[in-house]
């Protein structure tokens, strides 16, 4: 069924304060079912209904379960404040600063996010938290809830009182089109919060969507703003795409909007197309084994992306010069990016032991006892794998019964204590 929505409606909150009513898709036109939900967050939101609330599944799982994939976590918002949700359910706590949310447990450490509806982006907030009326300001209706969104196909609801689709923003119309289109405008969204850009590139990588052409023009011209961002969270962004088995065409899209460079500038000069390509067909190694459902950890992820920088420089042969060397690559690399030192020294260890262990893998030879007992060899091993091993072979080379344990340590004796000859205390003189 074709869904079509009025354009201006996917305005800015700002430039037009009377919302139009949404587009109400009944249950019988429409493909997301209740059977697809899981249970806890049913639990939820029927708990919430029949107290009287307001209670829609909202966003990425809605997205989601229209495409027909499994969400990974079930996001409900609802017109109840955090106190009241709180009474509803013992197993729950509220969190967060400035908006607060609430955290419902259940068994097997499931957590379903309840939030209420709000006005505004929490970033948007914090800009504006030296205005007085911007407390009052917190909490919203269903529309604003959707306009202050990121994305139409993550602004729609599904509505448990009778099981419909609720679309302020087109999200329905973009979805079946497969546009990535922001929701208000560009311009101002990206000046608002300039991480939107990594999210406008990331949804458009993993669904395989278009960019709206508006949102790709702004993203290169907005996309210095990036670095007016705190550097952590940019980190934290860019580590769900690595980890997202659709890290490849992610990079692709950072590299041809130029937000690539605009987050790691030192690298422009350093890389060159021959760099561009060895980075991406990395990348395509790591989409393999996450798409497998083989696991890497976040120190690994980071050495493989660290290589191609690296390979475009001579590095020295001894390994403690070697560690001196990657340890200042690595500094140089991600100069502003705030990876925590314990990670860098970490990504440090595993190319340094990758260094010395890939010959040794390729003439098939046995590993020194000393270097297994390393804590990052399984992770070196795994690297080694990734740089040199074939498409075809990778996965297969890579199940963790192939991945080998890291030897165990040798264990020390512990010193003796001397006993006192004696038989016991001696004893005292008494007077």
């Amino acid at each position: 069924m074709k869904f079509r929505y009025n354009s201006c409606m996917r305005n800015d909150v700002s430039e037009s304060p009377p919302l139009p009513p949404p587009l109400t898709i009944p249950r019988p036109q429409h493909s997301l079912s209740r059977k697809d939900v899981d249970v806890e967050a049913l639990k939820v939101l029927y708990r919430l209904y029949h107290a009287g609330y307001k209670a829609y599944l909202v966003g990425g799982s809605v997205r989601d379960l229209l495409l027909g994939k499994k969400p990974k976590d079930f996001d409900i918002v609802t017109d109840a404040r955090p106190g009241e949700i709180r009474k509803l359910f013992r197993n729950s706590r509220i969190i967060g600063r400035r908006f607060r949310l609430v955290q419902v447990f259940f068994r097997g450490a499931h957590i379903v996010e309840v939030s209420t509806f709000r006005r505004r982006s929490e970033f948007e907030e914090e800009q504006d938290q030296e205005t007085p009326s911007s407390r009052d300001n917190t909490y919203g209706t269903p529309g604003e809830d959707a306009q202050r969104r990121d994305l139409t196909i993550n602004g729609l609801f599904y509505n448990i009182a009778d099981f419909s689709l609720v679309d302020y923003v087109g999200g329905l119309e973009d979805l079946e089109s497969g546009i990535i289109r922001v929701i208000g405008e560009p311009a101002v969204r990206f000046t608002r919060d300039p991480v939107r850009m990594l999210r406008v590139l990331r949804h458009a990588a993993r669904l395989g969507f278009d960019i709206d052409r508006e949102a790709w023009e702004e993203i290169g011209r907005k996309r210095h703003l990036i670095r007016l961002c705190p550097a952590a969270r940019v980190r934290d962004e860019l580590l769900k795409d690595f980890h997202s088995g659709a890290a490849r065409p992610f990079l692709e899209l950072m590299l041809e909007s130029g937000l690539f460079y605009a987050i790691f500038p030192v690298w422009e000069a350093r890389l060159g197309r021959a760099g561009e390509d060895r980075l991406l067909d990395l990348f395509t190694r790591v989409d393999l084994l996450f798409q497998a459902g083989l696991p890497l950890a976040d120190g690994l992820l980071w050495a493989v992306f660290l290589t191609s920088y690296l390979e475009q420089r001579p590095r020295p042969q001894n390994l403690k010069e070697l560690r001196e060397f990657l340890q200042e690559a690595a500094q140089e690399a991600f100069q502003g990016s705030e990876i925590p030192r314990q990670r860098q020294e970490e990504l440090v260890q595993i190319l340094a032991l990758a260094e010395k262990l890939a010959p040794l893998l390729r003439q098939k030879r046995a590993v020194p006892v000393r270097m297994s007992r390393l804590a990052t060899y399984p992770e070196a091993w795994l690297f080694c794998q990734i740089k040199e091993a074939t498409k075809e072979d990778l996965v297969e080379r890579c199940q963790p019964e192939e991945i080998p344990l890291r030897a165990p340590q040798p264990k020390r004796r512990r010193p003796r204590r001397r006993r006192s000859r004696g038989r016991g205390p001696r004893p005292t003189n008494q007077s």
